[in-house]
């Protein structure tokens, strides 16, 4: 992040606009009656979502009214860096909450908005049949004015092979999703690790390993007494944009969640209704570690053996098993067609993409390594992108200028929120970012088995 001159002190923020559309053609602004805009961006989300707190002494909410038809013009500025802007695209309010007398009258209560896209995801459906790439359809869904119908950016990694699907009559973002899991990168080696969400730069239809090339948005370290690099005439300034306030790291390899999600292992039973038979694949963490882009070089987890028949932790296919079906009778396929081939209707080949999707959403969502923090806001940062972490050590070395082996490096934000305080005109972003790889490589032993104690007791009674 570069600093200009505009920019005076960290989490400074200027609103430019905020204006309240009623159903009945009054407008208002809320510029002086907003207390609190929050922001909420989420990599696993189709929309975002913002709420308000506002004080209120002309009774608005009877007046205008306010019954939850309402647009929102909004419009947020960092000076000099950057603009979280939907004065053009204009929020959805879908609801108030938590009204309350505070005092002589004035009321406080919270006005939640919404992606426009989203109100019109719940009241349509897509019933039709689609022939392209996923990357095309997902354009033409997003864009079809009897649909999402959206005028906001759109920005897609292409995927490969040219498709036909038919959308039985489900909402958009249902069929999305759909898409979603079906589709593999045209230039990142087929990686089927896509995502649709929507952050502050517009729709995203992404593939893992696009976002994984990004550069970094910006460095944070934790602890008071780390130094803080790229420090200038403003030394101070950066110093307190990158400084993290407060850090925990929440999740850190959670071996339960990871086994039980198809993170370290799998099976696909692949069953062929034409034939009436089926074939089995397996995965396998190690194995496929390097297939697609990762952040680092090294897994999170080590390969020692844990029992005694010389198995690692992605040795247990079982642990989640995956059934998928297909028609192929060696020349087409009844459910899927490409005419990337030579015949209509082909095999979508899951062994090759399925068990590694499954594997890397487990390891973004659950199993991989978590750092939520909050730092001192800037409108130039939005969920799906890069951001660079240098956490503490612990122990007798706290306090110095040692950085953690492992929680250092690349993340990658998977949940934002901003949040702007109009008392303090202080700008917060609480942060959880994630990776899925580390610089250092563990240290295996030849063997560390599992306890199994001693021989139990069986009663009878």
């Amino acid at each position: 992040m570069a600093l200009g001159d505009s920019v005076q002190y960290a989490g400074e923020y200027k609103l430019v606009e905020c204006t309240l559309f009623s159903s009945t053609g009054v407008r208002a602004r809320l510029d002086s009656n907003v207390i609190q805009i929050n922001i909420y961006e989420n990599i696993f989300a189709s929309a975002v979502m913002v709420n308000l707190t506002v004080t209120d002494q002309n009774n608005m909410i009877m007046n205008m009214p306010i019954v939850g038809q309402e647009f929102v013009s909004l419009k947020i500025e960092t000076p000099g860096i950057g603009t979280i802007d939907y004065s053009e695209n204009k929020l959805c309010v879908h609801k108030y909450t938590s009204r309350e007398d505070i005092a002589n009258g004035t009321q406080i209560y919270e006005l939640s908005l919404i992606s426009p896209e989203a109100l019109r995801n719940n009241r349509t459906r897509v019933s039709k049949s689609y022939t392209g790439t996923n990357s095309d359809i997902v354009t033409t869904i997003l864009q079809d004015k009897t649909l999402l119908n959206t005028g906001k950016d759109i920005h897609l990694d292409e995927t490969s092979r040219i498709r036909r699907f038919i959308a039985p009559n489900v909402r958009p973002n249902e069929f999305i999703s759909y898409l979603t899991k079906e589709s593999t990168s045209k230039s990142y080696s087929n990686s089927p690790h896509y995502f649709f969400y929507e952050n502050s730069r517009g729709f995203q239809f992404r593939c893992l390993d696009s976002l994984y090339n990004q550069p970094a948005m910006g460095i944070f370290f934790g602890g008071e007494n780390m130094d803080i690099e790229g420090e200038n005439k403003r030394g101070n300034l950066e110093k307190d944009f990158q400084r993290m306030m407060a850090f925990a790291m929440t999740t850190s390899n959670d071996t339960l969640l990871a086994s039980r999600g198809g993170m370290l292992s799998s099976k696909l039973t692949k069953y062929n209704i034409f034939h009436k038979n089926y074939t089995e694949h397996t995965f396998n963490y190690f194995d496929n570690f390097e297939d697609h882009s990762r952040i680092d070089e090294n897994p999170i987890y080590n390969q020692t053996v844990i029992d005694e028949s010389d198995n690692t932790i992605g040795d247990f296919p079982d642990a989640n098993i995956q059934l998928h079906p297909t028609s192929f009778n060696g020349t087409n396929d009844a459910q899927f067609y490409d005419t990337d081939t030579g015949y209509s209707y082909s095999d979508n080949h899951a062994e090759e993409w399925l068990l590694s999707r499954r594997s890397r959403m487990t390891e973004l969502s659950s199993g991989g390594m978590r750092v939520n923090f909050q730092v001192h806001g800037y409108c130039n940062l939005a969920v799906g992108e890069k951001v660079q972490l240098k956490m503490p050590v612990t122990g007798k070395d706290h306090g110095s200028s040692k950085i953690d082996t492992f929680y250092q490096g690349d993340f990658l934000v998977t949940q934002l929120r901003h949040s702007f305080d109009q008392s303090e005109r202080r700008h917060i972003m609480y942060i959880s970012a994630t990776k899925d790889s580390i610089p250092t490589e563990f240290t295996n032993v030849a063997k560390s088995t599992e306890p199994v104690g001693g021989k139990g007791l069986i009663k009878t009674y």
